[in-house]
C-alpha cells in the first residue's frame, strides 16, 4: 500500500464552552463525522471517528482531496471552527479498518502537525516530511483563513452555495435574490479569490502526491 494521508481535528476553543452546550456539541460533532463518511466513502482509506474529548482523527487516500474533505467538515460543524493536522506517509495496519488501530509515520506527523496548529494558532497545519512543500501548503491556507475570519454567515453561506451550484445565477435563484446580489456578497466578502487559492492547494496536494510516486 502507498502514502495516504491522516487528518486529525480539534474543535477550537471548546474547553471554553458551558458543559452542557459542549455535550451538544459533541453530538453535533458525532452527526457531522457520520455524514461525512458516508458523503465521502470513496475517498476514505479508515473512516472519520471521535477519537478522545473533542478530536477526531481519518485517513484518506489521496492528499489532493485534503481541501475538499476539510472544507465539507468547516460546512457541516458550523458555526463551530475546527483546526486540522495533516500528516502524509506510510501507515502499518494493526487490526481492523480504523484510525485507532492503525500506526505509521502518516499518524505521526498528524499527531506534529495538530498540535502545531493550536501553538501556532493555525486552522490548518501540513507535515509530509517536504519542508518546502509544507511552507507552500501552510501559507496558502494561512492566508485562505486569514480572508475567512472576517466573514459573518451570509459570506459563508453563499461560498458554499455558489462552489456547489457553480454560477451566480443558481444561487440567486435557490435563494430568491438577485445574481448581481450574490456576486456582491461573494466579492466583497474576496470568496471568488478564497476558490482560486483552493484550486492552487489542490493543484499542489496533486504534485506532491504524483511526485512521491515517482
Amino acid at each position: 500500500m502507498g502514502p495516504v494521508t491522516v487528518i486529525n481535528g480539534d474543535i477550537k476553543a471548546s474547553r471554553k464552552m458551558q458543559r452542557m452546550e459542549r455535550y451538544e456539541w459533541q453530538l453535533f460533532m458525532k452527526s457531522t463525522i457520520v455524514q461525512l463518511n458516508e458523503q465521502y466513502s470513496e475517498l476514505i482509506e479508515a473512516p472519520f471517528m471521535i477519537t478522545k474529548g473533542d478530536e477526531f482523527q481519518g485517513v484518506i487516500r489521496r492528499m489532493s482531496d485534503v481541501d475538499r474533505i476539510i472544507c465539507k467538515i468547516e460546512q457541516l460543524i458550523y458555526p463551530l471552527q475546527v483546526r486540522f493536522g495533516v500528516g502524509y506517509g506510510n501507515i502499518h495496519k494493526m487490526g481492523s479498518k480504523i484510525p485507532i488501530e492503525m500506526d505509521g509515520p502518516a499518524f505521526h506527523r498528524a499527531s506534529e502537525a495538530l498540535n502545531a496548529a493550536k501553538q501556532k494558532k493555525r486552522f490548518v497545519w501540513f507535515c509530509t516530511g517536504d519542508d518546502r512543500f509544507d511552507l507552500a501548503a501552510n501559507t496558502i491556507y494561512l492566508l485562505i483563513f486569514a480572508i475567512k475570519s472576517k466573514w459573518r454567515k451570509n459570506s459563508f453561506t453563499r461560498y458554499w452555495k455558489y462552489k456547489e451550484m457553480g454560477t451566480y445565477e443558481r444561487v440567486a435563484s435557490s435563494e430568491g435574490v438577485s445574481a448581481q446580489a450574490i456576486w456582491d456578497t461573494l466579492h466583497q466578502a474576496r470568496a471568488i479569490e478564497v476558490i482560486e487559492a483552493e484550486k492552487a492547494v489542490e493543484a499542489l496536494l496533486k504534485q506532491r502526491e504524483n511526485f512521491y510516486l515517482l
